[in-house]
């Protein structure tokens, strides 16, 4: 049996706003890396680190200030896929990373949304 893909998705923040998503995006939403590391002995053990939940984003040059989203307070962050039915809500989350645009494709990328908290929601 398949599993659905893609779709219209859609981004909301905490105040309402919505902000036009360019592309899909790539989640990071396991909290922890997970390494392997060999022992003087030759059996492998592993280490984990914890990492927070992240969304690699690419937005649409909508006139968004983006100094002022880089630096507004943490707030939750939503975002929808339309043809999955599923969510995803970041929590205490803000946007970190080298925001740049693209002046010829209007593409605004750099932008990684990072959270406290994860959840999945329907799917």
């Amino acid at each position: 049996m398949g599993r659905d893909f893609g779709g219209e998705m859609r981004m909301r923040l905490a105040n309402g706003s919505n902000l036009t998503m360019r592309a899909g995006f790539t989640l990071g939403s396991s909290g922890q890396s997970v390494e392997a590391v060999t022992n003087q002995d030759g059996s492998v053990s592993r280490t984990a680190t914890l990492r927070p939940r992240t969304a690699e984003v690419t937005l649409e040059d909508s006139g968004v200030d983006v100094h002022v989203l880089m630096r507004a307070p943490r707030q939750d962050v939503y975002i929808t896929e339309d043809f999955t039915g599923i969510g995803h809500v970041f929590t205490n989350a803000f946007f970190a990373g080298d925001a740049a645009i693209d002046r010829a494709t209007g593409e605004w990328t750099g932008l990684t949304i990072t959270g406290d908290g994860y959840q999945r929601l329907g799917g």
